[in-house]
């Protein structure tokens, strides 16, 4: 059976191909990551090739399942969709009893060799379970408001969960992507509208009733972070310094003064940008925005060439959840979002985020197959 490559840069037979600048492109980023995630450690009193080591064999085994799925059919997620949201949505509803505690918050389950962040692979299996209901709903035309019954219970099941670990960054995220994939889909005019006033009308409630003190100073922080630099606006203020401050080639390989000197935050994980833009300037960024453009270009034209309804949700459903993913976390990395724990795709060190990172795309990968085992 020979393989040929055509002019899209894919490999193919006869119908079905594997997209190698799609991979190669989400290798590199990783690559990029791994490197940052290195010159951000190399201070911490933990060796920074341990966090290497794990972040590494997270990302191999993401890898080797990402590749993996190239030889099943992506519409095996429809036949089990329900489930596996179900277990996961189980995972999320034990947090609160056996779930680890960190910096206050109660978000990731400890499996003696690994945490696991039910919120993380929740994105996914929200993007499955949506598309296997719209994909078999049976009237056609856009959804009424009888028909936003179920969508609305696999969304706000999950984020009322989510939200009392607590999580606003994670939450919003899922609704975010919840609500993009039925607007793709198609709502009635009037329920745009609708839910468009009744969030104006209510966040007055939802900002005396529905945040936490310290959500509420996150918001505040983000219009004022002069009105207290050494406290509340200490994180927003030092990651806009890292930032600009490597101006257009960079400070050089860990020689970033606020990463080495730890005045960024969570600088390996939610602020990773801050390490390359600080040490690798404009040209750093330039080419990482570069390599986020392609991965999305790639699949957006795999995604156009899904042959079925259920393939095009599940598509846009992932593609909605890296671009927003991407864009939440520069966003407030620059000062222009408020502060919300959002790491950055195939960057940020996390196991869970990384992983359900690589199964996603290769899910998009498998769409681009196109054959019929069903």
């Amino acid at each position: 059976m020979s393989l040929s490559v055509g002019n899209s840069g894919a490999f193919k037979n006869n119908e079905n191909k594997f997209d190698l600048i799609l991979f190669f492109i989400v290798l590199a980023i990783f690559s990029l990551g791994l490197l940052n995630i290195y010159s951000a450690m190399s201070q911490a009193s933990i060796s920074a090739s341990s966090y290497i080591v794990k972040q590494s064999i997270w990302g191999a085994i993401g890898i080797l399942i990402c590749v993996g799925m190239y030889f099943f059919d992506y519409r095996i997620f429809e036949k089990f969709g329900y489930v596996f949201y179900i277990i996961n949505l189980i995972f999320l509803a034990l947090v609160p009893f056996i779930g680890s505690l960190r910096s206050g918050a109660r978000r990731w389950i400890d499996l003696g060799f690994a945490s696991f962040q039910p919120s993380e692979s929740m994105k996914l299996f929200i993007i499955i379970a949506l598309a296997k209901w719209l994909h078999n709903r049976r009237s056609k035309g856009s959804l009424n408001w009888k028909d936003l019954s179920i969508p609305i219970l696999i969304i706000f099941v999950p984020f009322i969960l989510i939200i009392s670990q607590p999580d606003l960054g994670t939450s919003g995220h899922l609704l975010i992507i919840g609500s993009i994939m039925l607007f793709f889909y198609g709502l009635k005019k009037q329920i745009i509208w609708t839910v468009l006033l009744i969030s104006i009308i209510s966040l007055p409630v939802a900002w005396q009733y529905g945040l936490k003190s310290y959500q509420k100073d996150r918001i505040l922080t983000f219009l004022d972070p002069a009105s207290d630099p050494k406290g509340k606006g200490f994180n927003a203020i030092q990651s806009m310094i890292a930032v600009g401050s490597g101006r257009i080639t960079g400070k050089g390989f860990k020689k970033g003064t606020q990463t080495q000197l730890n005045f960024t935050p969570e600088k390996h994980t939610d602020f990773i940008f801050t390490v390359l833009a600080e040490e690798w300037g404009f040209l750093g960024v330039s080419l990482l925005m570069f390599l986020y453009f392609f991965l999305f270009q790639r699949a957006i034209s795999i995604i156009s060439l899904a042959r079925e309804k259920f393939g095009a949700l599940l598509g846009v459903g992932i593609l909605t959840l890296l671009i927003s993913q991407l864009t939440i976390n520069l966003a407030m990395v620059c000062g222009i979002f408020p502060i919300v724990g959002i790491p950055l795709p195939l960057m940020s060190y996390g196991g869970t985020s990384l992983l359900f990172c690589l199964i996603s795309i290769g899910i998009i990968l498998n769409i681009g197959q196109k054959r019929n085992i069903f």
